[in-house]
């Protein structure tokens, strides 16, 4: 008996052509060269998103804890005021600037700032402005500047003190050695009385001391009667050419005692004259 012959048998005794399957080629490796500078730049990659991973875990906890600081320092009292203290003061009393601020005891010291501070003490005009100092934690200082008086002005026949803004400071007490402005209209909105706080606030200390009365009919007229018996009289013009004006009639002072009555027109510097 004869063993039976499979399909690869059969094809062979006919002449066929083999139909084995062909063996898998063998994949070469690439060189050691190549595998090792492929590692490497597996690696790079790698690291480089380690280091990136790492980056936006810091960001996010940075914003959380960003977060979570500013929500205790809102709604918890961790930073609440409990002591307010002011500085610079003089002409206002402490108690009445500590009785309007009486109401921020308990705010958050960061989310409280100068213009509600502001608000809560405009009713007191001689206070100019004010700065807030924080004291961590619980702690915030408040520095007042006083408004400072640079003239009287008549109104009616009450003699008022003003600040160079036009605010009114209250009566003067008549021992003020402050230049008078003759102005008609309210200091606060007109224009005559800052032309005339103009000039004053170019004067030396010395001049401006000697200033009885000062009055601004316009922008190029501005003129000035210094205390004496003999009411000396400046024609000063306008505001411009300060220093050289100062300096020019010093020196024409200097020159002419001050029992003589005489007028000073220094409103052209380099030409000036004094009629007698």
């Amino acid at each position: 008996m004869q063993p039976p012959q499979n399909r690869y048998n059969r094809a062979r005794q006919n002449g066929a052509k083999s139909v084995l399957p062909k063996k898998t080629p063998k994949i070469r490796k690439p060189p050691l060269r190549t595998r090792i500078a492929s590692k490497k730049e597996a690696r790079r990659f790698t690291k480089e998103s380690a280091v990136k991973k790492y980056f936006l875990r810091s960001l996010l906890a940075g914003l959380l804890a960003l977060v979570l600081l500013v929500c205790a320092t809102m709604f918890t009292p961790l930073m609440a005021i409990e002591k307010i203290s002011v500085t610079g003061n003089r002409k206002v009393p402490s108690q009445q600037i500590l009785a309007n601020l009486k109401h921020r005891i308990g705010s958050p010291l960061p989310m409280l700032t100068e213009s509600d501070v502001a608000k809560d003490l405009e009713k007191f005009r001689l206070i100019e402005s004010i700065s807030l100092v924080s004291q961590p934690p619980n702690k915030l200082q408040v520095r007042i500047t006083e408004r400072t008086a640079i003239s009287i002005v008549v109104r009616g026949s009450t003699r008022y003190l003003y600040d160079p803004a036009g605010v009114n400071l209250g009566r003067a007490n008549g021992n003020e050695a402050l230049p008078v402005i003759l102005v008609n209209d309210d200091p606060k909105t007109s224009e005559n009385y800052a032309q005339a706080i103009d000039v004053l606030l170019a004067l030396p200390a010395q001049l401006l001391k000697r200033v009885a009365y000062i009055q601004a009919k316009s922008r190029d007229n501005v003129t000035m009667q210094l205390r004496g018996l003999a009411s000396q009289t400046i024609i000063w013009g306008d505001a411009t050419d300060s220093i050289l004006k100062s300096r020019v009639l010093k020196a024409l002072l200097l020159k002419t005692p001050a029992n003589i009555r005489a007028t000073f027109d220094v409103s052209a510097p380099l030409t000036p004259s004094v009629i007698r």
